[in-house]
């Protein structure tokens, strides 16, 4: 589950479709380290795919894309994006990824988009433990996290109380690494764009103790 309720990314769905990426420098560099490591018989999941846009840029790159959304408004119009396109490897749904099943074994994930999500997650080591779960062993989870350093760390959930910003979990780089390692899984690239709060981290899904 997330922070906020669906209610409140169905209000925000058409207004959010229709804003321009805030870094799209950052946002090529992520979609490219990506692409490159995605595979043409993978199948992958995004959580907390909003729109569908990073969805359906990667709908070439592999054989199946699972994209869910549990704002019902985010996922009508990723589905308008479909019809559009003509894309037919791409299935959106509505789901909260606590609710979305995980695979049996040999129909595992090879990868999981999890973009601008696990900020607003109310359960990070929940949520890392399902992606484990739904990993194949050696899969890999793509991530970009608001990571907030310094004084970041107390304005920016302050502006959130006030209603200026959305709420988000305080989570800084270190922790979010900590906590990904805990769930076994191993750190194969970091990066951050100068002046970013956003860290993209690709881990690969290891083998632990269930």
């Amino acid at each position: 589950m997330l922070i906020h309720p669906p209610r409140f990314w169905n209000m925000m769905a058409r207004s959010y479709a229709r804003r321009p990426v805030g870094n799209q420098a950052a946002y090529e560099y992520k979609l490219d380290f990506t692409a490159r490591h995605l595979s043409p018989q993978d199948r992958l999941l995004e959580i907390g795919c909003g729109t569908g846009t990073t969805a359906l840029i990667h709908a070439p790159n592999v054989a199946h894309i699972d994209a869910i959304d549990y704002s019902s408004e985010m996922i009508s119009i990723a589905r308008e994006k479909v019809k559009e396109q003509g894309v037919g490897n791409v299935n959106f749904e509505v789901s909260a990824f606590d609710c979305w099943p995980i695979p049996v074994k040999d129909q595992k994930y090879d990868a999981v988009l999890a973009m601008s999500i696990l900020h607003l997650v109310l359960d990070l080591d929940a949520t890392l433990d399902r992606v484990s779960n739904s990993l194949k062993e050696g899969g890999l989870l793509f991530s970009s996290t608001v990571c907030l350093e310094g004084v970041e760390k107390y304005v920016i959930p302050a502006l959130g109380a006030i209603g200026l910003l959305p709420k988000i979990r305080v989570l800084t780089q270190e922790v979010l690494v900590e906590r990904m390692q805990a769930f076994g899984f191993s750190i194969e690239h970091k990066w951050r764009p100068e002046n970013g709060s956003a860290a993209f981290i690709v881990a690969k899904n290891g083998a632990r103790l269930r």
